[in-house]
Parts: structure tokens; sequence; C-alpha cells
């Protein structure tokens, strides 16, 4: 009997070691992977800016607006408010956050009273050139009508258009020849990755203190003095290198052809607004352009 339990006693025991063996070899537990980490959300597209360049003849006017925001740089001459006021009613614009006159050539400041009598308007950029012009006088009583007062550019000035940047060159001023065309302001809008640099009648001495400071390319360019070939024109399109150029000319005005050659040489597609009005569009990642 004593043999018997004993012999079962050492039958528990080998079973409990062979079961305490298998329990110790067992593997661990797979660890809990981590959650995937949640997917960056995509980048909401920008909204797309639209330039209207207006075929004024060898005068500049250029709308530019976004879904909320319009800035107008320009009107033209004088009867040309009027076409300027018909088109911003027919795209259903009512205010004009802010108007830029680059100078104060008839051809360039000649529309902005009917334009200020007709439309409301958030702020006025002007140069720092007055002159003694009948054009001159009718858009400062014009502005005077409005109950506006013009903010002269005399230091580097920014804003914001809707998601575009714009900053707004002054001249330094002190010019041997044509003061006023060289008084331009010089407006740079950047939307996304686009650049636009529109040049005003920007001549040699102008574009020296410009070039010697920016030398950025661009992907559209307002060409400045209707595309009249200076001694630095060259040098200005070799150093923005555009995709895109407008010039504002007329039949009785024409550009000069050297200049459009460089242009097209330097890869630009090249526009005239006396062959009539173009619409520029840049998405933030590009910009294209007609004729309308």
């Amino acid at each position: 009997m004593k043999k018997r339990a004993a012999g079962l006693a050492l039958a528990l025991l080998l079973m409990a070691g062979q079961f305490g063996c298998a329990s110790a070899s067992a593997p661990a537990p797979a660890p809990t992977p981590a959650p995937a980490p949640a997917p960056a959300p995509e980048p909401e597209p920008m909204e797309t800016l639209t330039v209207h360049a207006f075929s004024a003849g060898a005068a500049d006017a250029f709308l530019l607006t976004t879904e909320d925001a319009a800035l107008l740089i320009d009107c033209g001459e004088k009867g040309f408010g009027k076409e300027i006021v018909r088109y911003l009613e027919d795209q259903g614009i009512e205010r004009l956050d802010c108007l830029i006159i680059t100078h104060f050539d008839k051809d360039h400041v000649g529309g902005a009273a009917k334009v200020l009598s007709e439309v409301e308007v958030g702020q006025v950029l002007q140069s720092n050139c007055p002159k003694d012009s009948s054009a001159y006088k009718k858009y400062v009583e014009a502005l005077e009508e409005a109950g506006l007062e013009a903010q002269t550019v005399t230091q580097t000035l920014r804003f914001s258009l809707g998601d575009a940047q714009c900053v707004v060159n002054p001249p330094a001023g002190g010019y041997e020849k044509d003061e006023s065309n060289n008084s331009s302001l010089i407006v740079t809008v950047t939307h996304g990755e686009d650049r636009l640099l529109f040049m005003g009648d920007a001549e040699d001495e102008r574009l020296t203190e410009y070039l010697a400071v920016h030398r950025d390319s661009c992907d559209f360019l307002k060409v400045p003095h209707h595309g009249r070939s200076g001694k630095l024109s060259n040098a200005l399109i070799d150093t923005v290198s555009p995709k895109i150029a407008v010039i504002t000319s007329s039949e009785e005005e024409p550009e000069d052809g050297d200049v459009v050659s460089r242009l097209e040489q330097a890869g630009a597609q090249v526009f005239l607004t006396r062959e009539g009005a173009v619409t520029i569009e840049s998405t933030g990642s590009g910009v294209t352009a007609k004729y309308d």
C-alpha cells in the first residue's frame, strides 16, 4: 500500500513538473500595435486671383479681384472711367477695397474722378508727384466730394487682398528726367507661389533704383511705360523673367518691337491690350492669361 502511494505521489510530481515547464515556456502575448497617425489634412485650395487688364489704349487700368475683395490700379484717360464703372456693375462689384494711382499722368488718373463719383472706395493710395493738370484737379475734387483723403505712399506699404499680399514700393524722388513717370508706384502682388508685378510707367532712373534692391523673378509683368524701349528695358526683362507679360498700347501708340522680341526670347507670353482686354488668373500655383 505504501509503495502504491509513493508511486502515485511520484506520478503527480512528474505531471506537475511537466505542466510547470509548459507554463514557463509559453510565449509572451504580442504587444498591441500603436494606432496609425491620422493623415494630415489636405490644404484648402487658394481662392483664384483674377486680373482684368482693360483695353484702354495706351493707358493703364487693371482690376484685381478675389471672392470678396477688389483692387483697381489706375483708371485710364478721361472718359474711360465710365467703362470701368460699367464693367464693375456687370461683375456685380459695388465696392473697391483700394484704388491705387501709380502716378498722375492723364493716361493713369484721367478716369479716376468718374470712378470715385460712382463707386464706393475703401482707401486711395497715390504717388508723391502731383501735376498741374485738369485730370489731377478733377481727381482731387472727386476725392473731396467722396469724403476721402488719399494716402501718399512714401514708405513701403503692405496690405492683404483676400489670400494675396500686396506690397507698394514708393519712388525715392529727385529724378533728373521724366519726373512723373519715374515717380510711379510699383506694386507687387504675391498669391501663394505666384508673383505679379505692376511697374506703372517707370523709366530708367526708377528702374535703376528698383533693380538695385529687387532681383526676384515674376510670373506676370505689367510692362512699364506702354512697352517703350529704354536703356534698362532688357535688364528688367532679364531680371524678372516673366512667364506672362501685358503691354498697354494702342494702334496710334504701339509698343516697341524690340521690347516684345526680348520678352519672347525670355520665354514670356506677350499680350497687347491694343488687341483686346486680357484676363489673367492666378491659382497660387500657376498663372494663365487669355484675351477676352
